[in-house]
């Protein structure tokens, strides 16, 4: 199976997902890059408003076209309760190009309407979906990434 990950991370937590999957994988990996710098506080409160209200960000293009695998695997940072909007951008630009589509996300509570809003922007829903909180990423990190991957390959 052909599989894709995409991620943006703020903070480098959902990429220590990301980059863990892909070692699972053993796939391809594309970060989105948000051209906005998220990185002071104010920044960090501006990107909850515009997750809340579906204000998309401004990326920079991807190198790699997700209708060429047979699956795509995307994470995100929960802000607000839904997705980061730099995935939001995303998934609207290739909203007609996803084969099958799987779901990560981090988030300081839980992942509130975040795949639920992911699945409804695609009209496609996920082959499996794993959410990690901070007490997870701190304690249960590599089982629980082991476990989604293993998942992933039996299904598929």
């Amino acid at each position: 199976m052909n599989i894709l990950i995409t991620y943006y991370s703020r903070t480098h937590i959902t990429e220590k997902v990301a980059l863990k999957l892909k070692e699972e994988l053993n796939c391809d990996l594309e970060q989105i890059i948000d051209k906005k710098n998220r990185s002071s506080f104010f920044s960090y409160i501006k990107s909850g408003f515009e997750a809340a209200r579906k204000i998309p960000a401004d990326i920079e293009e991807t190198e790699k076209n997700p209708n060429e695998y047979d699956l795509v695997i995307i994470g995100t940072p929960v802000w607000s309760g839904s997705m980061s909007t730099p995935i939001l951008t995303y998934l609207k630009q290739n909203k007609d190009n996803f084969n099958n589509v799987a779901f990560f996300c981090t988030c300081g509570g839980n992942e509130g309407k975040t795949f639920v809003n992911m699945e409804e922007l695609l009209s496609k829903k996920p082959l499996n979906t794993l959410s990690m909180n901070k007490k997870d990423v701190e304690s249960s990190f590599d089982s629980m990434v082991t476990e989604f991957a293993e998942d992933i390959k039996n299904n598929n």
